[in-house]
């Protein structure tokens, strides 16, 4: 997985491509590290490049909800496409996220 963060005011935008593999865990640290230290009050996870994401991925993503939730900043992924968003459907994220 690859990864641009850029920042706007008060909302941090995460814009991701390629597979997001557990072996992307460090990567997605940077990531954590970011609502650990408060920075940001949104985050904006563009996933409309990711082409394949597997468990230990999505538990990543539900460890950043949660860290997200605890520090009361918003989280939302956007514009996931072909396995991903199937993935999204099967394991119902569109309820545990705001996905756009």
């Amino acid at each position: 997985m690859d990864y641009n963060i850029s920042e706007s005011g008060n909302l941090t935008l995460v814009k991701m491509s390629g597979q997001f593999t557990f072996s992307d865990i460090n990567k997605f640290k940077n990531i954590l590290d970011l609502v650990m230290q408060n920075k940001t009050r949104a985050i904006s996870l563009n996933l409309a490049d990711v082409t394949f994401i597997d468990s230990s991925s999505m538990g990543m993503l539900l460890l950043l909800r949660d860290e997200c939730e605890h520090n009361n900043i918003s989280l939302t992924l956007n514009s996931p496409q072909g396995q991903v968003e199937k993935i999204f459907h099967i394991s119902k994220f569109y309820q545990l996220f705001s996905i756009s």
